[in-house]
C-alpha cells in the first residue's frame, strides 16, 4: 500500500501490491514500510492531537467563562422570574396529606384493618417530620424561632409546632382509627407573594360560609383576624350531607406571620389539620377546600381548582 518511492520521488499513481485479505486489515493498521499507524505517521498524530487540544481547551475556557456570567447574575434565593412573570404565577394553590400517589386523592380504609390505617398514618408522619425533627431541615433549623403574633426579622423564619394540631397527632393515629380522619391542609409556596387579608368583619365574601363567618364575628383582637382563612365542604348536595360537622386545629386560618415566602433556609409551611368529626360510612364524599383572600382566586371548576384542593374519602 505504500507510495514508490524511485529516486526520492514519491508514485502515487502505481497500483498497491496484492495481499491477502488479513495482511491488508493488518498494513491498514500497521504500515512497517511507510511507519504509519490507521494511515497517518506519528508526526500528523501529533498535529492532529494538538489541534483538538488546543480546540476543547478553547472550548471550556468559552464555557467558564459564560458560566461564570450567568451565575454572577443570578441569586440563589431570589428567581430571576417572580409572581404573575413566572410559570408558577401569582394564584397559590392548596395541598394535603395523606396522599397514597396510587389512589390519586381518594382515601379509602376500613377502621378496623390497621395495615390500611397505617399506611395513611404513616404517610402524614413522613410529611410532618422536618416539622418534628428540624435535624432534617437545610440548616436544622437554627433561623427557626416562636414569632407568636410578629413576622421575624429578615433570615429567620417561623417556627410551627404540630402540638397545636390536637388529636390530629400520631399517638391518636391522627382520628383514623376512630373513624374521625384529620386532612393536613398547606397551601403552596409562591415566591414573595402576600395575601390580601380578608379582616374586615363587616366586610366578609357574601360566600363564604357560615361556620366561617362566625369564627371570624367570634374575634375580639385585630391581630387574630390577620389569616389566610381556610374552609372545606362537600362538593355536591350528597356530599354535604354525608361530610358531617367538621373542626379545624387548631384554627381554619393561616397566620400572615409565615408570608411571604422568600427562600428562607428552614421555612416550613403552616398548616391547618380539618376533622372529620361523624363522615357518613360506606359512602364515597368528595371534599373541596378553599382559600380565602382577596388575591386567591377561586373557580367552582372541578378542572382547574383555582386555590383549593379536593380529595375523596370512604371509611368501611
Amino acid at each position: 500500500m505504500g507510495a514508490d518511492k524511485p529516486n526520492g520521488i514519491v508514485n502515487y499513481c502505481r497500483r498497491p501490491p496484492q495481499r491477502p485479505f488479513l495482511k491488508r486489515i493488518q498494513y491498514a493498521i500497521w504500515n512497517p514500510e511507510e511507519r504509519t499507524f490507521l494511515g497517518r505517521t506519528g508526526k500528523r498524530w501529533g498535529v492532529i492531537g494538538l489541534i483538538y487540544l488546543v480546540m476543547y481547551i478553547c472550548i471550556i475556557i468559552f464555557f467558564s467563562i459564560c458560566m461564570c456570567g450567568l451565575l454572577s447574575a443570578m441569586d440563589e434565593r431570589i428567581p430571576y422570574y417572580t409572581l404573575s412573570e413566572s410559570i408558577i404565577g401569582d394564584n397559590p394553590g392548596m395541598g394535603h396529606r395523606p396522599i397514597i400517589l396510587e389512589n390519586g386523592a381518594l382515601i379509602w380504609y376500613d377502621a378496623n384493618n390497621m395495615t390500611q390505617i397505617n399506611r395513611y398514618v404513616e404517610n402524614i408522619d413522613e410529611f410532618l417530620a422536618p416539622y418534628e425533627n428540624k435535624s432534617l431541615l437545610a440548616n436544622k433549623g437554627e433561623n427557626q424561632r416562636d414569632c407568636r403574633d410578629s413576622k421575624p426579622p429578615r433570615n429567620e423564619v417561623c417556627s410551627f409546632d404540630i402540638k397545636q394540631l390536637g388529636p390530629c397527632s400520631r399517638e391518636n393515629y391522627y382520628g383514623y382509627r376512630n373513624r374521625t380522619p384529620c386532612i393536613i391542609i398547606k397551601l403552596n409556596r409562591i415566591f414573595d407573594w402576600n395575601p390580601k387579608l380578608i379582616d374586615d368583619p363587616e366586610n366578609l365574601p357574601p360566600d363564604m360560609p357560615t361556620d366561617l363567618k362566625n369564627h371570624i364575628n367570634s374575634t375580639t383582637l385585630p391581630k387574630e383576624r390577620r389569616n389566610i382563612w381556610v374552609s372545606c365542604k362537600g362538593e355536591r348536595p350528597a356530599d354535604v350531607d354525608a361530610l358531617g360537622p367538621l373542626k379545624y386545629w387548631p384554627y381554619p386560618g393561616l397566620s400572615e406571620i409565615y408570608f411571604p415566602y422568600d427562600n428562607t433556609p428552614g421555612y416550613l409551611s403552616p398548616l391547618v389539620a380539618v376533622q372529620l368529626l361523624n363522615p357518613t360510612l360506606h359512602q364515597i364524599i368528595n371534599i373541596r377546600c378553599r382559600a380565602w383572600a382577596h388575591n386567591i382566586k377561586f373557580t367552582e371548576s372541578l378542572k382547574d381548582r383555582l386555590g383549593s384542593t379536593h380529595f375523596e374519602i370512604m371509611i368501611d
